[in-house]
């Protein structure tokens, strides 16, 4: 297999994957809805008189609606309303009110008006609730958060960014009291553009365009598109993290330590390298991720995890991991472990039904169906593997999962462990170079050393499997694809570049017959 090979598989599975983005993502014709409530909401709030207030407020939206990651939420299992997340700053200095007085300034003017009231939820935590009535299958929730300007400034923090903090109204459980609490809704929003900025610039004229001619029902002109619409490949890697994470969560003992969507949404954008594809965005984040130690994306300090936030250094999104007995942690490392499985499924999937159930796995019933049926509609008749428009040579192209390659022998244990492989070649004496999977092609008849690294305790075991491809290694009777067991100190395998083509070894860490951790495919292209 070469390059050229490797590529357009990867071009394929991309595919699949803003196949499935597309289902999660807000159609144009609901998100245009969504704008129109919001507006009307945001007016309505505007025009109302707040004793204090220096000025009319600040109505802006926020969260993932304003960052263009926004995917239908599920709750148990089943798809539910739209979040449509909107802040309402009141122009108060934050010294001269009260969270409470603040919070009720914004709850009775929405009372204030006859459809508002009658939409309204009951108070929420840090914010009020309006619940729109299903349309089209889908309903939203529209959350309008009190706060006021709480400008802070940080070393190493755009000012531009940090100074649009506010200080929320955070309102307690057991008592019915109310506390300040900070946010910079608007300052993220603008961190998390500038990590997309290169590749939008690039984009977004061309998905205008494409956006209205595929809904031009619902803007006149291409004018009319508006930028939140344009899905980058980091806002489509995030909406596909969310909801695998929904989907993998549900029904869990463990479904209220799942990952939450800012860690996530945080990660992602620091993760992210402008890849101009979902398939190599999520590689890179899961790789990143695995090797948070080395990457620095997680940092553990004093026996503490952190994940700061990029507009406040101060403010730790992952502080209740630290909290006694917390299962945080493992439920995050849990989650990655399950994604880069369920992706490698995915991958492998050998017919139509296995591509479906693999869907159903990750991302929910309906759109493994969803996307699974297009798929297959798509594909010329006998010919089995999903190919569909965007690739007619899919079934030769996705040999990665070759018929020679033997399967993993034992039970795959989820786990938090991690395994990864480090690799390095030598040519005719020289000095030895480290290099990483799929790196440019290595010459023939150099010598390979592969070296695992993992953090499970020992003991343990170490299985190598060798996977050739090409007409090379086939005429010489040499595709390989069995296991090689390493026994308890086979942390090294020894290799030879003999045939051209795409090669790859994996590492298995077995422990009392299960695979408590793999490292993944590495591959190496030989010219």
């Amino acid at each position: 297999m070469n390059s050229t090979m490797i590529d357009n598989r990867i071009l394929i599975v991309n595919s699949i994957l803003q196949d499935i983005a597309k289902e999660l993502d807000i159609p144009p014709s609901k998100y245009k809805q969504a704008v129109e409530r919001y507006t009307s909401v945001g007016n309505w709030l505007e025009s109302g008189v707040y004793p204090g207030s220096t000025g009319a407020p600040a109505i802006y939206p926020q969260g993932s609606f304003r960052l263009g990651t926004v995917v239908r939420p599920i709750h148990d299992g089943v798809e539910s309303d739209y979040d449509i997340d909107l802040a309402c700053e009141i122009i108060i200095p934050k010294h001269q009110t009260s969270p409470e007085l603040v919070r009720h300034h914004v709850g009775n003017r929405l009372k204030e008006h006859g459809t508002y009231s009658r939409l309204l939820d009951d108070e929420g935590r840090r914010c009020w609730t309006l619940l729109y009535a299903e349309q089209d299958g889908a309903g939203f929730h529209l959350d309008v958060l009190p706060c006021v300007p709480d400008p802070l400034t940080f070393a190493g923090v755009e000012p531009s960014m940090s100074l649009k903090s506010v200080a929320l109204t955070d309102r307690s459980k057991s008592v019915t009291t109310y506390e300040w609490g900070f946010t910079n809704p608007a300052g993220y929003a603008d961190w998390f553009a500038e990590c997309q900025r290169p590749i939008f610039n690039r984009t977004a004229s061309l998905r205008k365009s494409q956006i209205f001619r595929e809904h031009s029902e619902v803007f006149a002109s291409v004018d009319e598109v508006p930028d939140q619409l344009v899905r980058t490949p980091l806002q489509r890697m995030v909406q596909i993290l969310k909801r695998h994470r929904d989907i993998r969560f549900a029904g869990q003992p463990n479904s209220g330590e799942r990952p939450i969507s800012v860690i996530i949404t945080t990660l992602a954008a620091i993760a992210y390298q402008q890849e101009p594809d979902v398939y190599s965005a999520l590689a890179n984040f899961l790789d990143r991720v695995t090797r948070h130690q080395e990457t620095g994306l997680i940092r553990c300090e004093n026996d503490e995890w952190v994940i700061a936030n990029p507009v406040n250094p101060n403010e730790n999104f992952a502080d209740r991991w630290n909290e006694p007995d917390s299962g945080r942690p493992d439920a995050f490392f849990q989650w990655v472990n399950w994604l880069q499985e369920d992706i490698d499924e995915l991958l492998n999937a050998a017919t139509p039904k296995e591509l479906e159930r693999s869907l159903q796995t990750s991302f929910g019933e309906s759109i493994g169906k969803r996307v699974a049926s297009e798929l297959e509609g798509r594909v010329p008749a006998g010919q089995g593997m999903p190919v569909s428009a965007f690739g007619r040579v899919a079934k030769q192209l996705l040999r990665f999962d070759v018929a020679h390659r033997e399967p993993p022998r034992w039970h795959m244990q989820p786990t938090t462990r991690q395994a990864r492989i480090k690799a390095r070649f030598t040519r005719n004496g020289f000095r030895p170079t480290a290099f990483r999977s799929n790196s440019p092609a290595i010459p023939k008849y150099a010598d390979l050393v592969f070296e695992i690294e993992t953090d499970v305790p020992k003991p343990y075991t170490v299985y190598w499997q060798v996977v050739n491809t090409g007409d090379e290694a086939a005429n010489a009777s040499n595709l390989r694809g069995e296991f090689y067991d390493g026994g308890q100190s086979g942390k090294i395998r020894r290799e030879k570049t003999e045939y051209r083509g795409m090669h790859w070894v994996e590492a298995f860490v077995v422990k009392n017959n299960a695979c408590v951790a793999r490292s993944g495919e590495f591959v190496v292209n030989i010219q």
